[in-house]
């Protein structure tokens, strides 16, 4: 219908090109005149009007989508020297080369993954855990800066598979006069636009996420399948935007360093003159090739990074210090503040790290201090500006925990670190619990904070298996427990016992060993008991798993209060399997790696591709290694597998072989 494409034409003049040709209020009577039409002519309605944007309420419960591909978070720099020490970093694994690179602000938004297939906007996810997020579709069509259908290009064959990444945001403007709003009808107010876009997207009725108006840039892609051919980032944003999508204008192209030092100083003096909010600015290499020569590690891609702007800063008074007990039993001394407004977020606490820091920072009760939000999210004390008259002087490392007054001792030679030993000590024990509960781990809902202090206080949960023991009667006990929040409770419990290996393992706490660890490992060792008896040299196998990680899985799983702990979880009947389902083929439990240059893969693709038939990704070669794919420009891992015997596959050899699975 010629209404319904001068509409989508209008929403792409505006937030697209940023050059509206027509008024809000010209905009909303088009609107209204389709909305009439298609009433009395539903048989001409196009499947993808922008009359269907927002749709009926969703049914309660989230929604979960796994990523075919891993949504990466980004490593910070926080200073030209840094940053100039990971472009040194670039330039030695290019063998000195120096690449284009592309710099693009950096929005304070909520990470989004939006699926166009055959041009049509078929769903959207939030990053999550980057492994997988929540679905979000029905919010992410109601927003006007989001294409439901990509605008065709001379030319250009639209792709059959599209992955646009990006962030969700709201504008000041709109953030304003939604606050506005609220504070007139007597509701809360947010604290920043990124609060109220993310709370948005967590709602059931689209109508109600609609009104915050949120909005979309493109940044990035996932997968892209049949039709189109990128040489560059570049390339994919000259693209994105010729489709339809929204692409940040302030994004420039750098041929040397000093180009890139420019844009990071033009974007970082922008920064309060813009219509949205941004927390820094991302330098990406610009080269697909070199991307993938470069590759990632567990958490990061190793050709792009983050340059955080300095943080806004605020003074406030110190009204306390205290120590708090973490769920390692590492003592971290924490200064209670007089609640201060620092870049839109009330702060009242402020970590100090350790010991040392506090006597380096020389803080004491009642003296003015100078905060900044670290990275503009975690509060950190720069220095002390006004010196209270009456010092009180709260630097001396406490002898006993402040939660069970049990005995500690250094972590390590530099006396920096103290932790309490006690298995039991309380605030640890909480801390476990609502670690254990978290959705990543068993995903018990109703077990956090307040919970967790109230079975511990009452001694009604010694251990973490005691929450597999609990009833109805003990939690009714508690008093902030009514008998439908005592059932759910004692029914999500239930379910998690069926969870897995992998969340399990992630559940525990384990030190250095994350959520994407705990898969890995769950899917290589396949049962809790092989996992406890895996030696070093195997676990080092792992990828992701180095040195480090390996020796604090054996010490965690060698105590005996672990191998007691995992036992009455058994007795409780948690599955200590691997259940997460990956195809069983040929190539389960292979091991491949990727080497060189990859033409119709980008290394992302290939080993969400391998994972998702049941093998595993290695970061190196070793005797453990089955396949190695070269392509152009194979490094020293190809001549590794040489030496070692170890079957090597082109790239059209590795597509015959995943097809054939």
């Amino acid at each position: 219908m010629h209404l319904a494409r001068e509409i989508e034409g209008h929403n792409y003049n505006y937030y697209v090109l940023d050059n509206p040709v027509v008024s809000d209020e010209e905009y909303d009577h088009l609107m209204a005149r389709l909305t009439l039409l298609e009433a009395d002519h539903p048989e001409y309605r196009p499947v993808n009007s922008p009359t269907t944007r927002i749709g009926a309420k969703v049914p309660s419960g989230v929604k979960t989508v796994r990523h075919s591909v891993s949504m990466l978070s980004l490593d910070n720099t926080y200073s030209i020297d840094e940053l100039k020490e990971w472009q040194a970093r670039v330039t030695d694994a290019l063998d000195g080369r120096q690449p284009d690179d592309v710099v693009e602000l950096k929005i304070d938004g909520v990470s989004c993954s939006l699926v166009y297939v055959n041009g049509r906007l078929t769903s959207a996810a939030t990053r999550g855990n980057g492994e997988e997020g929540e679905d979000v579709t029905h919010h992410v069509r109601a927003m006007r800066s989001v294409p439901l259908e990509l605008r065709p290009v001379k030319g250009v064959a639209i792709p059959s598979l599209l992955e646009v990444r990006g962030e969700v945001y709201m504008d000041r403007r709109d953030f304003e006069l939604f606050n506005r709003a609220r504070q007139e009808a007597g509701d809360d107010v947010f604290a920043n636009p990124r609060n109220s876009a993310s709370g948005a997207l967590k709602l059931l009725d689209p109508a109600e996420s609609a009104k915050r108006k949120l909005r979309f840039f493109a940044h990035s892609f996932g997968r892209i399948e049949g039709g189109l051919v990128l040489l560059s980032h570049w390339d994919f944003l000259t693209a994105a935007r010729s489709f339809g999508l929204a692409v940040n204008s302030y994004s420039r192209l750098c041929v040397t360093f000093d180009d890139v030092v420019a844009a990071c100083g033009e974007f970082q003096a922008l920064r309060s003159t813009l219509p949205f909010d941004v927390d820094g600015a991302v330098v990406k290499v610009n080269s697909f090739a070199d991307q993938r020569l470069l590759g990632e590690t567990m958490k990061s891609p190793r050709w792009a990074v983050a340059y955080k702007f300095p943080a806004f800063q605020a003074t406030t008074v110190v009204n306390d210090i205290v120590v708090q007990v973490g769920r390692t039993g590492v003592l971290t001394p924490v200064a209670e503040l007089e609640p201060v407004a620092c870049n839109g977020v009330m702060v009242a606490r402020a970590t100090l790290h350790n010991f040392d820091e506090l006597e380096r920072l020389g803080v004491s009760k009642g003296d003015r201090v100078l905060l900044e939000r670290a990275g503009d999210v975690i509060p950190k004390i720069v220095k002390v500006v006004e010196r209270s008259a009456e010092r009180i002087v709260v630097r001396k490392v406490p002898t006993d925990c402040p939660s069970c007054r049990e005995d500690f001792i250094c972590v390590d030679e530099g006396m920096v670190a103290f932790r309490c030993v006690n298995p039991e000590c309380p605030r640890q024990l909480e801390r476990r619990i609502v670690h254990f509960a978290s959705r990543d781990a068993m995903d018990i809902e109703g077990l956090g904070d307040s919970a967790a202090a109230g079975l511990v206080d009452q001694g009604l949960v010694r251990s973490i298996a005691d929450i597999f023991s609990l009833s109805a009667d003990g939690l009714l006990s508690l008093g902030s427990f009514g008998p439908k929040k005592a059932d759910n409770l004692i029914k999500a419990v239930s379910e998690s016992r069926s969870r897995g290996l992998s969340r399990l393992v992630f559940g525990l706490g384990i030190p250095n060993v994350g959520i994407k660890a705990s898969r890995l490992l769950a899917r290589r060792f396949g049962t809790m008991d092989s996992l406890m008896g895996a030696s070093l040299e195997t676990l080092q196998d792992v990828p992701g798993m180095g040195e480090v990680s390996s020796k604090a899985l054996i010490r965690f799983f060698t105590r005996p209060e672990t191998c007691r702990l995992v036992e009455r979880l058994r007795e409780a009947g948690l599955v200590m399997e691997e259940t997460e389902t990956a195809a069983k083929t040929s190539l389960s439990g292979k091991t491949f790696v990727f080497t060189g240059e990859l033409v119709k893969y980008t290394r992302g693709s290939a080993s969400a591709l391998v994972r998702a038939l049941g093998a595993e990704v290695g970061a190196g070669v070793t005797r453990e290694t089955d396949f190695v794919v070269a392509g152009p420009a194979a490094g020293s891992k190809l001549k590794k597998a040489i030496d070692l015997g170890i079957r090597i596959l082109s790239e059209a050899e590795f597509e015959e072989m995943v097809n054939g699975q």
